[in-house]
């Protein structure tokens, strides 16, 4: 056992021999633009290259700079630990790191940011997991994986795989004596991963590069199917690896969120597929994290959506596991904490979402897959039309920030722009009080 760092035990974290239940959030959006979170169309590096055709690289970069360093400030982190919190999950794409055009070398730009939120982390006693949220050629089909081709490219090529394992030897090398780093969360959401060999030799091959610099850390594996499927992962020996699942049965059971449904029959429900998921525990004998679960939240339902949480929550602490809600802040769409309504983001972004949303954007896709196959082929199969529909959308995202994204900055001088990242300071910002005493209930 190393001391002072966050370790595995049997089926539980540990640190200096005192088990530890982590309670926090995911900063998503931040390192990794996500489209209905943030309210601009299009995938991260279609939105950047969109803000550099407008504005000009050098004013781009000046930009999103001014973003990731004014996301979340110090008045962030003292609201995190009045909600008693104790883990922040940081997903950052591989791009702050590598350039696909020299994969050879690595850039520094990404501990930079890095850096500036596990500072917070340790200054607040907030332990940090570290998620690679996007591979080059993508980990999945959608493009929270910033893909451009809605194909998981990831398993297909051993070369881009070798570039993320040598990444993350990179990544340990840097933080490996840092203990207010928990742990390495390899690769969001895999899916559409196809062979179990290729699956299980590139965690073992990436457990072998952390460990030739840092044996402190713990490792985290998702699985298969969006971080929901572990039927093909075989066991890691290394004794500091771990596991984590994502919870969203809605997924699957839309009707959950129907405020028809009565209460039991929804914890039914989750219960069912809860179980399912916290069976890797027993599976491999090690701890488990789930690592995201949360909802898209409207204040005409908050009341519902609450309940909802709740019953989530509820899970993870009667199963005892560990638990990030996703996520902490964003465009008023699943964060707990965002913009007020008079802010410039949200101004700009309500624009944006009269022509433009994320759920029309999955419907039309899907449409024009049926179309393509009735008007010219034949009806296809159901698992065809689900892999083709996340092709389809990359082609639309390129279309949207043409069109509903490229419009509204062409209208906006460069000083206004550069403004807008100030939105998020938490001094503009407004939180959804009902879920903050959830929160608080479990911490």
């Amino acid at each position: 056992m190393q001391k002072n760092f966050v370790q595995v035990h049997s089926q539980d974290f540990v640190v200096n021999g005192e088990k530890i239940v982590f309670r926090g959030f995911g900063l998503g959006s931040w390192m990794n633009l996500e489209h209905f979170m943030i309210g601009l169309p299009g995938t991260d590096s279609l939105i950047k290259k969109i803000f550099s055709e407008v504005y000009g690289e050098e004013k781009s970069s000046l930009f999103f700079d001014k973003f990731l360093m004014e996301f979340v400030d110090e008045d962030d982190f003292k609201f995190l630990k009045d909600l008693g919190v104790n883990l922040l999950r940081i997903p950052f794409s591989y791009k702050f790191f590598l350039d696909d055009q020299y994969p050879d070398s690595f850039k520094t730009e990404g501990f930079k940011y890095l850096d500036h939120i596990i500072s917070l982390c340790e200054k607040h006693e907030i332990y940090a997991i570290l998620d690679l949220h996007t591979t080059p050629g993508g980990q999945n089909p959608d493009w929270h994986c910033d893909t451009a081709s809605g194909i998981p490219m990831l398993w297909n090529y051993g070369a881009l795989r070798d570039t993320v394992i040598a990444l993350w030897g990179h990544i340990a090398k840097y933080y490996r004596n840092n203990p207010w780093v928990a742990g390495y969360d390899i690769v969001n959401e895999p899916s559409m991963v196809k062979n179990a060999v290729v699956f299980n030799e590139f965690y073992d091959k990436v457990v072998s590069e952390i460990r030739k610099y840092d044996t402190n850390h713990i490792i985290f594996i998702e699985g298969n199917r969006f971080s929901t499927d572990f039927s093909m992962l075989d066991p890691v020996e290394d004794p500091q690896v771990a596991y984590t699942f994502h919870f969203y049965p809605f997924v699957d059971e839309p009707a959950v969120l129907s405020p028809e449904m009565k209460r039991e029959d929804r914890k039914k429900i989750f219960l069912t597929e809860f179980e399912r998921l916290v069976s890797i525990r027993d599976k491999y004998n090690r701890p488990v994290w789930c690592g995201e679960f949360g909802l898209v939240l409207d204040e005409e339902s908050i009341q519902l959506q609450t309940e909802i949480i709740e019953d989530m929550l509820d899970l993870c602490e009667s199963y005892d596991v560990s638990w990030t809600l996703w996520t902490y802040k964003d465009a008023a769409c699943m964060g707990i904490v965002y913009p007020q309504e008079d802010t410039p983001w949200i101004k700009l972004t309500s624009k944006i979402r009269e022509e433009w949303n994320q759920h029309e954007e999955q419907a039309k896709g899907e449409q024009l897959v049926d179309h393509m196959a009735e008007t010219y082929f034949k009806p296809i199969s159901a698992d065809l039309r689900y892999e083709l529909q996340f092709r389809m959308r990359t082609i639309m995202q390129v279309i949207c920030v043409e069109q509903h994204l490229k419009p509204f900055l062409q209208l906006m001088p460069w000083e206004e722009a550069y403004r807008l990242p100030e939105s998020f300071h938490f001094n503009n910002c407004t939180s959804w009080d009902e879920l903050s005493l959830l929160i608080k209930k479990y911490t």
